[in-house]
């Protein structure tokens, strides 16, 4: 999970290694949890032909028509866009979050709650790099629903347009290759950021619904281990609690990650739908037998969803979603725990100066002090003179009224380790970086 900037006051993120541990891991569970997308992309679509609501009959279905390699038909594809697009939005998030903590929240206060922060960034951030995942998810869906569909070849399906009477010409076969190379020399670069504003609409419900209900969960399931806790200590002492301290982050990690998954995947499944039908259709354009070419039928999406709400009605938009939850709650629970470990692994702390200020002024006291009593010993008589005293010699004594050696400079060093404020620790005097080492 991506910290919200409280846990990240004095930390710095080393990027190198957050790309380096992020790739790594992150290919895994993508491709461990490919098949799911295929059956859940086969339920969207149309062009697939009739697809069964269970998930286990069309794995089975797919598997014997098409064999298992057809279910991670377009895997490569999608798994390279993922785990970019994923880097790059926890990358923002991360950076994003670092940022309105420097500046004070820009003056919303509201950004101090920790949930409104982390719906506002998770948002944010998956916007800014939903840019890059369209391509990606257009060409492997394209290809998942041709080599894994329930007909042959869903390349070869014919086109039909709304309200003309002429007869078409039968398209010619054409494998998934030179159909993703058809459209693509017929709509140019808009084909590959097809159902890119549809995208956006499903991302925004996703990750505004994803964040707070991790947030929201997290603080949930931490009480109740908490109460267990006390439970447990109340009947007797035990100093192996349940559950075992070791796995108490993975726990809260795990759990809340899953639930929030959920959350995001009903909030944002009549979208992911309506992205997936303009995403999966082949839309050739057509030719009569005059071989004059036809008009495309629209894709835009608000006559997309205006179209399956009129003739397939309500529930229509929520085909999937059962695919798509088993998916996620392993899924979003691999998720946070992956990221929670490859920021870990990434993160540099950095002292807070307020820290160094505080530690100069309490060394250069000590060695003020030190020096002071260094001073008085070096001279026995006095200090038997000062132990002996009557009441008659106090009139004679001095009080030291004059300054403490080396307390002259402390308060200009002291601002000058204040004015260091914005310049890091590598700015620090040679006594503080002595210290630090």
């Amino acid at each position: 999970m991506p910290p919200v900037p409280e846990s990240v006051d004095h930390s710095r993120i080393d990027f190198r290694r957050y790309y380096f541990y992020a790739t790594v891991l992150n290919v895994p569970p993508i491709l461990f949890m490919y098949p799911l997308r295929t059956v859940r992309l086969l339920q969207q679509s149309k062009v697939s032909g009739p697809v069964s609501n269970s998930v286990y009959k069309v794995i089975k279905n797919v598997h014997k028509k098409n064999g298992i390699q057809a279910l991670f038909a377009g895997a490569t594809i999608y798994t390279t866009g993922v785990t970019t697009t994923k880097i790059l939005q926890f990358a923002t998030y991360d950076y994003a979050a670092q940022k309105i903590k420097e500046n004070r929240y820009f003056g919303f206060p509201i950004l101090k709650d920790s949930k409104v922060l982390s719906g506002v960034l998770g948002t944010f951030s998956a916007i800014i790099t939903t840019f890059f995942i369209v391509p990606f998810d257009m060409i492997s869906q394209q290809i998942t629903i041709a080599k894994a569909g329930t007909l042959p070849n869903a390349s070869d399906i014919p086109l039909y347009v709304t309200g003309s009477t002429e007869p078409l010409e039968k398209p010619r076969p054409m494998t998934i290759t030179q159909s993703l190379q058809a459209q693509f020399k017929q709509e140019g670069f808009r084909f590959l950021f097809r159902g890119y504003f549809a995208t956006l609409l499903s991302t925004g419900p996703f990750f505004a619904a994803y964040f707070p209900a991790y947030e929201i969960s997290r603080v949930w399931i931490k009480d109740n281990i908490d109460y267990i806790r006390e439970i447990q200590a109340a009947r007797r002492p035990n100093p192996n609690p349940f559950p075992p301290r070791s796995s108490h982050q993975f726990l809260i990690s795990s759990l809340a990650g899953s639930m929030a998954s959920v959350a995001a995947v009903v909030a944002s499944s009549p979208f992911d739908m309506v992205k997936t039908r303009i995403q999966t259709e082949q839309r050739l354009q057509p030719t009569n037998a005059s071989g004059i070419k036809l008009p495309l039928p629209s894709l835009k999406w608000i006559d997309l969803f205006k179209d399956v709400w009129k003739k397939e009605g309500l529930m229509a938009f929520f085909s999937g979603t059962k695919a798509r939850a088993i998916r996620a709650i392993p899924g979003g629970a691999l998720n946070f725990l992956i990221f929670d470990f490859v920021r870990s692994k990434s993160l540099k702390e950095v002292v807070p100066v307020s820290v160094h200020v505080d530690r100069q002024e309490m060394l250069e006291t000590l060695f003020a002090l030190d020096r002071q009593f260094q001073g008085t010993s070096t001279d026995d008589r006095d200090q038997s003179l000062l132990l002996t005293t009557e009441d008659g010699d106090v009139a004679d004594a001095q009080p030291l009224m004059g300054p403490v050696p080396g307390l002259d400079t402390l308060s200009s060093e002291a601002e000058a380790a204040q004015k260091l404020q914005d310049e890091g620790p590598e700015q620090l005097p040679p006594i503080m970086m002595q210290q630090e080492h």
